[in-house]
């Protein structure tokens, strides 16, 4: 897949529109997408400016769940490019991998003027046109040729000759030293059983929740190493790749096992929230971190493999295990 990035002009003089938000008052949403138009696998940069008077202070923008279905928005760092950005200046990454018509969804921000009036912009969700990367049926990839065969070296008589004599040699040495000592009996090394991926993440999201990390105001890194348990226990429990890569690809892989609407849901949740922490500078109330350290345990009560129900004494069935909560 080419993971080409598609910046465009993000001021819109170049083709690419942008839409101001319709908000209360004078603060208003300025998106402006890259592009109106993509092949499949590009990524897409929008750029949103937060348009307020002096004074206006503000939360980073989130994107809106609407009824129909939108590309996901994943927060990320400016284009070198640009230098230092504005505070009012947030940029976002989308992908699509499917051909059609495409919504960048809606985004909104929460502000608060210097005389307390607060409110809420919100802008509008932006069409894209999502487009194959074959312009016809004269781009369709050729069939590969067979493999050429190329014939093997002589067989190597002599070497085979010498090994087969060591071989015999060894086999008659072995043969006799074992005759001339007792056989000593080897104890069998004991097994220790592998813990479940779920009691491995409830320790340790146990022993983050124990450290230090909240009480001296290390928030952004209790974030990460909350979202790096939650990926190393999808990997172990569905055998899928999650370390060093992004939030929208495990996403698209939970899709793919087919995990269900509701673990999805509250996964497509946690990384957001866990995401503004790590990328977009938002510093989180205790009630939001609160609520990201339930979605990560919801996220694994709702996965986890748990024992099924031992059969009655007549019916004598092997025990198997089942997905779900256990409570």
């Amino acid at each position: 897949m080419r993971t080409r990035l598609v910046l465009g002009a993000l001021l819109g003089l170049l083709g690419a529109g942008w839409v101001l938000a319709e908000g209360d008052g004078e603060v208003q949403l300025r998106v402006v997408p890259g592009t109106n138009s993509a092949t499949v696998g590009d990524r897409l940069l929008i750029r949103v400016e937060v348009l307020a008077p002096a004074g206006t202070s503000f939360n980073p923008p989130v994107p809106v769940a609407g009824k129909d279905p939108s590309l996901t928005l994943e927060p990320v760092k400016p284009p070198a490019a640009d230098g230092e950005p504005a505070k009012n200046v947030f940029y976002f990454q989308a992908q699509a991998f499917e051909t059609g018509s495409q919504k960048i969804p809606a985004l909104s921000v929460e502000w608060k003027k210097a005389d307390g009036v607060s409110g809420t912009a919100s802008s509008q969700p932006i069409p894209v046109e999502i487009v194959s990367v074959l312009k016809g049926p004269q781009d369709a990839p050729a069939d590969l040729k067979p493999p050429v065969e190329i014939p093997g070296p002589p067989f190597p008589w002599l070497w085979a000759g010498l090994g087969a004599g060591l071989l015999a040699l060894a086999i008659a040495l072995g043969v006799w030293l074992r005759r001339r000592r007792k056989p000593v009996v080897a104890l069998p090394a004991p097994v220790v059983p592998a813990l479940p991926a779920h009691e491995q993440a409830y320790r340790e999201m146990e022993r983050l929740l124990a450290s230090s990390l909240l009480r001296e105001g290390k928030v952004k890194e209790f974030h990460v190493e909350l979202a790096e348990i939650v990926k190393r226990y999808l990997a172990a429990r569905f055998a899928i790749i999650t370390l060093e890569r992004t939030s929208t690809e495990v996403l698209e892989d939970l899709k793919q096992v087919r995990v269900g609407p509701e673990p999805l849901a509250v996964a497509r949740e946690f990384f957001m929230q866990t995401d503004l922490v790590k990328f977009a500078k938002h510093y989180p109330a205790e009630d939001e971190i609160r609520r990201s350290v339930d979605r990560a345990y919801r996220l694994v009560d709702l996965t986890k493999l748990v024992a099924a129900p031992e059969p009655a004494a007549d019916e004598a069935a092997p025990a198997t295990l089942v997905a779900g909560s256990a409570g």
